[in-house]
């Protein structure tokens, strides 16, 4: 039931890229123990460099320091490339950020997905994954509107 939710997030995300006009995001509260469930992968990264790939989307190339999900794939020191929507108001991720940033990453294929709705502070995300902290909301699933 949790996947499907999570499914349907990424779906709603994708949908929004795809709409003409006016587009606003907002966030549905998640505690970070249940989004750190319902990913595939939880890490802290630093943005590299954004790559433009369309007139909506772009991959977000971030420079991993720390894996607490999906150690199998991912290890400290790659970089990976994260696609999500250009624009913060599609529910895509900051394009400009000097510090770290956590992310809750989904796995589309052959491609990391997230979305604005999919970041927490690094140190909200080290207290989930020490303590299965469920208290503290983190931004959650993506439930965008327009």
């Amino acid at each position: 039931m949790r996947r499907l939710s999570l499914a349907a997030a990424v779906v709603v995300l994708g949908a929004l890229v795809f709409t003409a006009g006016a587009q606003a995001c907002s966030c549905a509260q998640m505690p970070p123990g249940e989004a750190m469930r319902q990913a595939d992968a939880a890490i802290v990264a630093r943005l590299v460099k954004v790559v433009p790939r369309s007139r909506l989307h772009a991959d977000y190339r971030y420079r991993v320091r720390r894996v607490y999900r999906g150690a199998s794939t991912i290890e400290r020191g790659d970089t990976i490339s994260v696609r999500s929507s250009r624009s913060t108001a599609a529910c895509g991720l900051p394009q400009h950020q000097i510090r770290p940033i956590g992310l809750f990453l989904l796995l589309d294929g052959r491609h990391w997905t997230a979305g604005i709705c999919s970041t927490i502070s690094p140190r909200r995300l080290w207290a989930a994954a020490k303590h299965g902290d469920a208290r503290g909301n983190a931004s959650g699933q993506a439930s965008c509107a327009s």
